[in-house]
């Protein structure tokens, strides 16, 4: 089944993170007075979505004051997995949309989110998940790969030793 939501200007948007560095789950959630709506996300979904935005804000004028980060709260149930994210700057309307659709089979209809933000707000989602990719495991300056607790079998080093910075 097919849903398509629309949010204008939901009181919160926020990115997080539920897990353990190396075994975390990706979400972004979008509250109203009414709701809350999760959406499940991949690690290089979030990387490539601040990039993103951090790319239109950087070619705007000015922003005003960045809000407060929200934090992601209960229920954190996904109604979906998101496999496409759009970004677009609407410049009459001062703000930043975001259109999340569902990862599904070809042969299925997907569902999609939109959600209009202020550009603002916009620039703190880039901040918040900025914050939460650092967050998680080193990567190796050699291959780029995480850095697991216990070890690194680095592949340019054929996994024989350690990398060295």
């Amino acid at each position: 089944m097919s849903l398509e939501m629309n949010f204008e200007l939901p009181e919160a948007v926020a990115l997080g993170a539920i897990g353990e560095p190396g075994n975390r789950v990706f979400v972004i959630q979008i509250r109203t007075t009414l709701d809350a709506l999760t959406l499940k996300l991949e690690k290089a979904q979030v990387a490539g979505l601040v990039r993103y935005i951090a790319h239109i804000l950087g070619d705007l004028d000015k922003l005003g004051h960045l809000p407060k980060a929200s934090p992601v709260v209960p229920p954190l149930e996904p109604l979906f997995v998101v496999g496409e994210i759009a970004v677009a700057y609407s410049e009459p309307e001062d703000s930043v949309t975001l259109t999340l659709t569902e990862l599904a089979e070809e042969e299925e209809a997907a569902s999609k989110v939109t959600v209009r933000i202020t550009k603002e707000l916009a620039g703190t989602l880039a901040i918040q998940g900025t914050e939460l990719i650092e967050a998680g495991r080193p990567t190796c300056p050699l291959c780029g790969f995480p850095i697991e607790p216990e070890g690194h079998p680095c592949p340019r080093t054929n996994g024989y030793r350690a990398p060295t910075p």
